[in-house]
């Protein structure tokens, strides 16, 4: 699957190379989503998102509201793996659960071509068990084709004792993601700055029990002068120990540093 797949044209025999290219793939422990970016003709705001602990690692998304969905796994420490466009690849398991659930299959656009059903994201979980995230706007979620699709993917995830779960544009567009996303820088430190956390650590935490009406940036610059490291190096452990929730705020407000740790709720976590 190194060129993208076409959309005009779609057979049984074609799809079923795809499905057989990806099986390979996955056997050989080179996952790749099913659907890509380059794949699949879309009105939404299509991404190739870098992961934050991987660096070969892109995730292919199909919408805005599923890439801020990955940033909140990616930020979740209960989940260890995300395979994003994940697809049943069991035509005829699909069919027969679209038939006893008295659903249309769903086809290739234009075609009589059933189509490979994906989940959004299958994510792996401590201790092994199973997740399915089904990403969908808020306003679709009452469409009758829609909510066909979704039992069915839900139905699909259930027989294999995955968990299922959708998630809407309303449970995306929040503060608290837009606040994972201004700490992704430090989701990993360097070796020269995971040797220093722990000592900026416990002086982030004197310097705001002392005085937590100061701006956030004000800190974070006595810190780099004190630890003789640069302001960016500061910054960046400040983002680390949000991101693995040393330290928290209220996740109904923006996380800036011209705000000061009290106004933002700012509190030691360890």
């Amino acid at each position: 699957m190194s060129m993208g797949k076409t959309r005009i044209g779609i057979t049984d025999s074609l799809r079923d190379k795809w499905v057989e290219q990806f099986k390979k793939k996955e056997q050989a422990g080179n996952f790749e989503a099913f659907l890509r970016t380059q794949d699949v003709s879309s009105h939404g705001f299509r991404s190739r998102v870098p992961c934050v602990y991987e660096n070969k690692r892109l995730y292919h998304t199909m919408s805005f509201n599923e890439t801020l969905a990955l940033t909140e796994l990616l930020h979740d420490p209960e989940v260890i793996d995300i395979k994003e466009q994940y697809p049943i690849t069991d035509i005829d398991k699909s069919r027969a659960f679209a038939e006893q659930l008295d659903i249309k299959h769903p086809c290739y656009f234009g075609t009589a071509v059933d189509s490979i059903i994906t989940w959004d994201f299958l994510c792996t979980l401590i201790g092994g068990k199973k997740r399915v995230v089904s990403v969908k706007p808020k306003a679709l979620l009452e469409d009758k084709r829609t909510k066909e699709k979704l039992t069915l993917e839900e139905a699909l995830a259930n027989a294999l004792g995955y968990e299922y779960i959708i998630t809407t544009d309303e449970d995306v567009r929040t503060e608290k993601i837009r606040n994972i996303i201004r700490c992704v820088r430090g989701a990993v430190l360097s070796i020269e700055l995971q040797f220093i956390y722990a000592k900026w650590l416990s002086a982030f935490f004197r310097k705001i029990k002392k005085n937590n009406h100061e701006e956030l940036n004000i800190t974070i610059d006595e810190l780099a002068d004190k630890l003789k490291i640069s302001y960016v190096q500061s910054f960046t452990l400040m983002q680390h120990s949000f991101w693995i929730k040393d330290v928290t705020s209220d996740e109904t407000l923006p996380l800036r540093p011209d705000s000061t740790p009290f106004f933002m709720g700012v509190e030691r976590n360890v």
